[in-house]
């Protein structure tokens, strides 16, 4: 099932059905327009963060975080330091688009690892036109990354107190 960035922003809107978006680019995409067409009581609120060192004035939280693919067009080092202070203080659903060749990003060489030591997990890579190889490596494809925290670490089943040294002999001996 062949999707296009669009139809999966539309899905993911639909599944998670937030009322606060942060939008971290210049442009609404149509299906975020949509999305708050749809909605008639006006409970939605969007917000456009389309200068990125107005960033450590939001205060509010948000059920839903999408960045356009703008974010490559700033240094890198500012992109990572963005992506980290929404993750951390103000929105546990993020979504980014960015076009990434072969071997890495057309501005200043983003690369996945550098996405995936952010917590990120990519979710859909989008097809590109191109038929040739050689066009192919030179041309970047869009993909989606996304940051969930419910499903950021795995619950695992020895993590707890069972399997830790001894709970039992806690308060009793000191060692």
């Amino acid at each position: 099932m062949n999707l296009s960035p669009d139809q999966l922003l539309t899905n993911l809107l639909d599944e998670h059905k937030p009322k606060n978006i942060l939008l971290v680019g210049s442009e609404t995409p149509p299906a975020i327009q949509q999305y708050l067409d749809g909605k008639n009581d006006n409970s939605i609120k969007l917000q456009i963060l389309s200068d990125t060192a107005l960033l450590s004035n939001i205060e509010s939280r948000f059920d839903f975080c999408l960045i356009t693919p703008e974010l490559i067009q700033q240094r890198k080092q500012s992109g990572i330091e963005l992506l980290a202070g929404i993750r951390n203080r103000l929105c546990h659903d993020i979504y980014l688009f960015i076009p990434l060749n072969e071997s890495g990003s057309v501005a200043e060489e983003w690369t996945e690892k550098d996405l995936f030591s952010l917590g990120l997990k990519r979710l859909a890579q989008f097809n590109s036109t191109v038929i040739s190889s050689q066009e192919k490596n030179k041309d970047p494809i869009l993909h989606c990354f996304a940051y969930q925290i419910e499903s950021y670490i795995k619950k695992r089943d020895w993590n707890n107190a069972r399997f830790w040294a001894n709970p039992e002999q806690f308060d009793k001996s000191w060692w």
